[in-house]
């Protein structure tokens, strides 16, 4: 795949055939895109940098079904956490496979649990799509099988209730090993944290909401961006294993 950015509007193509390509900018022959070069341009004089696609790039094209968790939730979690290549990812409820590639890209391992067939099958065409084989698929419930789990570094829970997930047997999370609930709201938060201050094995010890904003610059102006990125996605409950 083929990243292209067009220098007069920013905007991004991708371009993953062998023929010439169409976009609303005009038509790039396939001899421009296979030529080596750092831009091309169109038919309608319009000029593109193009490179290869990373990681970051492929992700944008996997296909969506639940709602995707942010690439801000998702670095917070990694750099709090400090999940890092030899981990043992554990995790509930895969929805469309945003947060299971972005821990397969960084961790060991990831056991991922979905209870839908349907999101499974989604989240498995997005896992061959980025290339990414170190992912362990169940369709079922973690509640019925984190008794089988071993030696997790990092246990992420994305469901309704995770309270149940806490209040179960996490003998196989590791000794000062984190667990991250991704809740939207209030009330689950409370749920979360009554159960985890009455379980000696847990420590309760954050709650987060992080906020990202985009600057446009230009000339001699400069201001944030309307995005929605700034509205509020969700809490993030971070609970420590003793």
């Amino acid at each position: 795949m083929k990243v292209l950015i067009s220098k007069k509007t920013g905007k991004y193509y991708y371009y993953n055939g062998s023929e010439d390509y169409h976009c609303k900018e005009g038509l790039i022959k396939k001899e421009e895109l296979e030529s080596g070069r750092s831009t091309v341009i169109s038919n309608t004089e319009r000029e593109f940098y193009i490179f290869e696609a990373n990681l970051y790039d492929r992700s944008r094209k996997i296909t969506r079904g639940p709602q995707l968790i942010t690439e801000k939730d998702l670095g917070y979690i990694v750099a709090r956490s400090r999940m890092n290549k030899d981990s043992i990812v554990v995790e509930a409820g895969a929805g469309s496979g945003a947060a299971t590639a972005f821990f397969a890209s960084i961790a060991k391992e990831v056991h991922s649990y979905e209870i839908r067939e349907d999101h499974a099958k989604i989240v498995e065409k997005n896992l061959n799509l980025l290339n990414l084989n170190n992912v362990k698929l169940t369709v079922g419930d973690l509640l019925e099988e984190i008794k089988n789990e071993k030696e997790i570094d990092l246990l992420f829970l994305d469901m309704p209730d995770p309270q149940e997930v806490l209040n179960s047997d996490l003998s196989g999370v590791k000794s000062g090993a984190y667990i991250v609930c991704y809740v939207p709201s209030i009330s689950q938060i409370q749920e979360i944290t009554k159960v985890a201050g009455e379980k000696e094995d847990l420590y309760f010890e954050e709650i987060s909401e992080v906020i990202l904003r985009h600057w446009r610059v230009w000339e001699r102006v400069s201001r944030p961006e309307h995005r929605k990125e700034i509205d509020h996605t969700a809490f993030l409950v971070f609970i420590r294993k003793i």
